[in-house]
């Protein structure tokens, strides 16, 4: 039986987004293969020089114009690569075209437009996927060790995902702005809040296995790094989370500094069952190494077209030996493509991973727990 190639179009290279990771997955895969890059003309000044330099090392075309790129024949699958504030008019026009979803992490700016989304792929009847979030190490070693049943019924959960990125200082009294910033702006020259772009990471492992989660309290503001005090913007945060049952998840996520661990920073859960308890570490060989020439003399110089380290892996003395998420993930779609069933996280989910993340916002901001769910601008 043969089986059809499906074509990708890559719709920006944002510097918001992990579309360059994407594409070793998508040029390695038999039956996948690039068709082209696209994006507007109303972008960033950085970006078009960026996309083209792409098409030509891709050896396919760049299209001015996402509509019209997403409507052309030969696409079959869109990646959105754009600024979270982009993506949901883009996914609900390539829905509209009958074109499979491969979506960078979040799938709009608010709960209006995640839900806008999720109607709109809904209405159209095709097949959609978050890449980025189960098909990693650590996840696949926790589905591992619930389904084995020797923890018994999962009662608790502890998460931290941090990465050894950028380097700690001092940060003046005139750069740090005392008011945390709410919600709803994500997009910034200099930095990522990182409970959005790391805690989202640690919010989707809780939701593999609680129930749909009740209650949130989260706490922010305790700055590292003078970039993000500037902004009153997180680069570090905890959030707390109640599903409707009871069952009570905390999560740790953020920006640890660069060489504060061995393997680019932790990546690890505990698991607290009624018969038992495990840790699991998704930077395997589960070995801290800190050998202080390597830290002391190290270079830890950045360079100029990326300063926080957006697209370059923190230093490791070790190397995680778990599968490319990227890869198992296009395998995970591909599959769905041929069955017409559902790869493992789509936008349903995604939009209940926003919900938990702006009420994560939200509690800061009031210092104080949001319960949930929560529909609508209010949540953004």
């Amino acid at each position: 039986m043969a089986y059809r190639t499906y074509g990708v179009l890559l719709v920006s290279f944002s510097r918001h987004s992990h579309q360059r990771s994407f594409v070793p997955a998508f040029v390695d895969h038999p039956r996948v293969r690039i068709v082209g890059v696209a994006d507007d003309k109303d972008i960033d000044p950085y970006l078009e020089p960026l996309n083209r330099s792409w098409a030509d090392r891709l050896g396919v075309p760049y299209h001015q114009g996402i509509e019209a790129a997403v409507r052309r024949s030969e696409v079959d699958i869109v990646s959105i690569g754009h600024e979270i504030e982009r993506r949901a008019e883009i996914a609900m026009m390539a829905a509209d075209a009958g074109k499979h979803l491969w979506i960078d992490k979040f799938i709009g700016a608010d709960m209006d437009e995640c839900n806008a989304v999720v109607d709109a792929v809904d209405g159209s009847g095709v097949s959609t996927i978050l890449p980025s979030y189960v098909y990693n190490d650590l996840v696949n070693q926790f589905r591992r060790m619930i389904s084995t049943g020797f923890l018994g019924e999962l009662t608790a959960m502890h998460v931290d995902i941090l990465f050894a990125k950028g380097i700690p200082r001092s940060i003046s009294k005139a750069r740090w702005k005392t008011d945390f910033l709410p919600p709803g702006r994500w997009k910034f020259p200099d930095i990522k809040r990182e409970i959005l772009t790391v805690g989202a990471y640690a919010v989707a492992l809780v939701q593999q296995c609680f129930e749909p989660i009740a209650e949130v309290y989260g706490q922010g503001g305790a700055y590292f790094f003078p970039e993000h005090a500037a902004h009153g913007a997180d680069d570090f945060g905890t959030l707390t989370l109640v599903d409707r049952s009871g069952r009570v998840a905390s999560i740790s996520a953020g920006r640890s500094g660069i060489a504060s661990h061995g393997a680019g920073g932790p990546n690890q859960a505990y698991l607290f069952g009624t018969k038992g308890t495990g840790r699991i570490d998704g930077k395997r060989p589960g070995v801290d190494t800190h050998l202080r020439n390597r830290i002391v003399h190290g270079d830890f110089s950045v360079g100029d077209d990326d300063p926080m380290q957006w697209h370059s892996g923190p230093p490791t003395l070790l190397a995680s030996t778990g599968p490319d998420f990227s890869t198992e993930a296009l395998k995970d779609l591909v599959n769905a493509l041929d069955t017409g069933g559902s790869p493992r996280y789509t936008v349903h989910d995604a939009r209940d991973l926003m919900e938990v993340l702006l009420a994560g916002y939200d509690s800061i901001v009031r210092h104080g727990s949001v319960q949930l769910p929560v529909r609508g601008k209010e949540a953004s």
